[in-house]
């Protein structure tokens, strides 16, 4: 999310509300951001209520067309494709530019946090924290490249396929396939296998992404995400992640 120290408390609020709404489909692509039921909502000033509106179109979460209702945005496959396509690049050169070895310390922190998202996943904790952890070890995972611009854009992009993302993201088989990747990462850090970590940050966003596009894009598109599959699986073949087992 953006910084929202910027931002009053309440206009956070509805923001950080909003989001949560969309990354779990409460609330689906196009659908119209009325701000008469948002001030009823949170009892708040249509003022208040409009720079909220204005937040989220600023983050890429909606979109908003002179004198009509903002609506939660809604991609386009080439959209998609291109804001992937940054993820990709960036994620990827994040991974390549990690310093190897990473301190054991800054490395038990990635441990921990995976050990925590496990643990939610394993008891079904709310759909939110288990969201919260996910970005959470990714936003450590990163941080290890030591390029803070860098992390600011794969965070930036991140956040703006939040709407696509919404699709499957706390789903039963996902979350399995999440916990095994996140743990194919730690592994690959560890032995720093370069080559298995910068191929696992890329695969490791398209589950969400084909969910997409089977719900919107049709057979056409999706055939060439297929093609990805693949490499995901050669990649979980080399870093072995039964090997990371706790944050020790």
């Amino acid at each position: 999310m953006t910084n929202r120290i910027k931002l009053s408390p309440l206009v956070g609020e509805i923001v950080a509300r909003m989001e949560t709404d969309i990354i779990f489909g409460r609330m689906r692509p196009n659908q119209e951001i009325l701000e008469d039921t948002l001030m009823a909502r949170f009892e708040a000033k249509r003022h208040v209520v409009r720079s909220a509106i204005q937040e989220l179109v600023a983050m890429g979460l909606a979109t908003k067309v002179r004198s009509r209702s903002a609506r939660v945005k809604d991609f386009t496959p080439r959209e998609v494709d291109e804001v992937y396509h940054m993820r990709a690049l960036l994620q990827r050169n994040a991974a390549h530019i990690m310093p190897f070895p990473v301190s054991p310390q800054k490395l038990n922190v990635l441990k921990e946090i995976h050990v925590r998202y496990v643990a939610a996943v394993s008891v079904g904790a709310d759909k939110y924290l288990i969201h919260t952890l996910n970005d959470e070890f990714h936003a450590q995972l990163f941080s290890l490249c030591s390029n803070t611009e860098l992390c600011r854009a794969i965070h930036a992009y991140a956040e703006r396929s939040n709407p696509i993302r919404s699709y499957g993201i706390t789903d039963a088989s996902w979350l399995d396939q999440a916990i095994e990747e996140h743990a194919a990462m730690i592994h690959a850090i560890q032995t720093q296998d370069r080559a298995a970590l910068e191929q696992l940050v890329v695969d490791h966003m398209q589950p969400t992404r084909r969910r997409w596009e089977q719900a919107y894009a049709g057979p056409y598109e999706i055939l060439a995400t297929q093609a990805l599959a693949p490499s995901r699986q050669t990649a979980l073949d080399q870093a072995s992640p039964g090997m990371v087992t706790g944050a020790g």
